[in-house]
């Protein structure tokens, strides 16, 4: 089932594709079922992707995850041995191991979670990186020019999450972000991303780096892709800016992260864990 904003649709498809691939099933994604209560009015956006699920038809749906035919397949799933299992829900407490470790003989497997690891698909990570390109811009557009020029050139992308937003960083962490990335990186240029560019500009000091300001576009798809083109980045505590650092890869890519997002959010393997204080 997918649900959520962009970064949490990506996670549960990445997980429930590595998941296919790995016990050779096909995959289905519920497109549905996960948006029939969000209030935050957000909606089903894997079908700009190039990626290899189809939607699933309506008889296999559960419906709405707070409604009681979810609630009582999974109390019931919950106590059977995994063999018998045709439904697993996300534990955040317990290891990605509860994912892929996960053998059951059921025809048909429903998983239900965010998935926020890459662990659940590291495997698959050339796979999952091509399937989650997301889509381009037009040849010779201003948008295909500065992405251009931000994979040319030693961008860092820095992403502010603020606006109806909790836990937030506050300035402090990115100005120790900011720091290390010119004391690691030298000569860079900083590309500011998110809701709230007028408080990055109030509390933030580049040091004398250049520095540009991206207002949001109205269609965040055009925010990801640039963001995921530069060679660098500060993520936010959002699953939105960790896939668009995570998704390209660049030989010397340098990617920094607040070592406790509030979230269970894990940080890439080779990330730079900055310490950071919460907003709340």
């Amino acid at each position: 089932m997918i649900k959520g904003g962009l970064g949490n649709q990506l996670f549960a498809y990445a997980a429930a594709r590595a998941y296919s691939i790995r016990t050779s099933r096909d995959l289905m994604l519920d497109d549905v079922s996960g948006y029939k209560s969000d209030s935050y009015d957000r909606a089903y956006k894997l079908d700009r992707f190039p990626i290899a699920g189809s939607v699933a038809p309506p008889r296999w749906r559960l419906g709405d995850p707070r409604g009681p035919r979810h609630k009582t397949i999974r109390s019931f799933n919950k106590l059977l041995p995994n063999p018998l299992r045709s439904y697993l829900a996300e534990d955040q407490e317990q290891p990605e191991t509860q994912l892929t470790g996960f053998i059951s003989n059921r025809v048909v497997v429903r998983l239900n979670g965010y998935w926020q690891s890459e662990k659940y698909f590291f495997e698959r990570a050339s796979t999952i990186r091509t399937e989650l390109q997301p889509p381009p811009f037009e040849e010779g557009s201003a948008e295909a020019d500065l992405e251009a020029e931000l994979a040319g050139t030693p961008s860092v992308f820095l992403h502010i999450r603020r606006d109806r937003y909790s836990p937030r960083l506050g300035s402090g962490y990115y100005d120790s972000s900011i720091t290390s990335a010119l004391s690691t990186l030298g000569t860079c240029r900083f590309e500011v991303f998110g809701d709230d560019l007028g408080w990055a500009q109030q509390y933030l000091d580049f040091h004398g780096a250049p520095v540009r300001y991206h207002e949001a576009s109205a269609e965040e798809l055009v925010d990801f892709r640039l963001m995921a083109a530069c060679r660098h980045a500060i993520v936010a505590n959002s699953s939105f800016s960790w896939w668009a650092a995570w998704l390209r890869r660049h030989a010397d890519k340098r990617v920094f992260t607040p070592s406790d997002p509030g979230w269970p959010l894990k940080p890439g393997s080779e990330w730079t864990k900055v310490p950071n204080r919460l907003e709340y």
